[in-house]
């Protein structure tokens, strides 16, 4: 990893660190439409047939059918064990020991480990599919895709799902601008939206481990949304791509609360919720047999 990648995980780990309560507080669980599409794709839904009391088909090969990297509070791991069942052999890694404590407690039956995507702590060819959910662009190297490419049976998936708040929405353009001038320096505009810059695609063509990446992009299917502009402030506030100085994070805050309730584009009509809406951008792959 590059010492400016390296730069930027580092930040977005103290923010994490810092903001873990109101992030699993705040921030949504993932669409499972998103989540269920994907998984679809990657070839781990025979999970879903035993609710029609048909048993999955076993992979004695893999000890694990989803490997969840970059999980933090397991916001997308739930959400995976909600489609694919409860005998469903789900595994989750997060390089914050703060988040891992919080998805413990929320997605019980779940092995979980504390550590980089960049080592991870599986045996080879012990998972059928890789998912990474709004955290790939943290760790695109070739280091973390050369371990997720060891951890993978043959013919294993890796897929990557970002969430991107749709910029087509007044509030959130509004909120966007506001959070730019308050960026700490040197962060890459796709901590902020991951659609606006793909280049944490590079890593993919610097070391031919997986077949070309496949995408689809489509609105959640049910969009978050928040009871006042205090909440919608405290979600925001957990973006890693805000400055971590407290007075800094503290006008920023300001600024924000201040254009939620008087833009007349954005304010909250009596009694409504704010409606932050979401994209689900799905990307997917297949292990190339070295």
């Amino acid at each position: 990893m590059s010492a400016t990648k390296e730069q930027h995980s580092d930040a977005a780990r103290d923010m994490w660190e810092t903001t873990n309560d109101d992030y699993e507080k705040f921030r949504p669980s993932h669409d499972k439409a998103g989540v269920k599409a994907l998984l679809d794709r990657l070839g781990v839904m025979d999970n879903v047939s035993q609710r029609n009391g048909t048993p999955p088909t076993n992979d004695v090969t893999a000890k694990y059918d989803v490997l969840d990297v970059g999980a933090g509070t397991g916001k997308c791991t739930r959400v995976i064990k909600d489609v694919l069942g409860e005998d469903a052999r789900i595994v989750a890694l997060d390089p914050v020991a703060g988040m891992i404590r919080q998805l413990k407690a929320a997605v019980p039956g779940v092995d979980a480990f504390v550590g980089p995507c960049e080592a991870i702590p599986l045996p080879d060819n012990s998972v059928k599919a890789v998912v990474s959910s709004q955290s790939f662009h943290f760790y695109a190297n070739e280091a973390a895709l050369r371990e997720i490419h060891r951890v993978l049976i043959p013919g294993g998936k890796f897929g990557i799902n970002f969430t991107a708040d749709d910029e087509k929405s007044p509030l959130v353009h509004g909120v966007y601008e506001l959070i730019r001038k308050y960026m700490y320096p040197e962060c890459p505009e796709y901590y902020l939206n991951p659609l606006l810059d793909t280049s944490w695609k590079d890593c993919f063509d610097a070391a031919p481990l997986f077949t070309p990446l496949q995408e689809h992009i489509f609105p959640w299917e049910n969009q978050q949304t928040l009871p006042d502009a205090e909440s919608v402030v405290k979600l925001f506030m957990t973006y890693s791509a805000i400055a971590r100085e407290p007075d800094v994070r503290k006008e920023c805050a300001e600024q924000m609360v201040k254009l939620l309730t008087t833009d007349p584009a954005i304010k909250q009509a009596n009694g409504t919720a704010l409606e932050i809406p979401r994209l689900s951008a799905l990307y997917w792959c297949t292990k190339n047999v070295q």
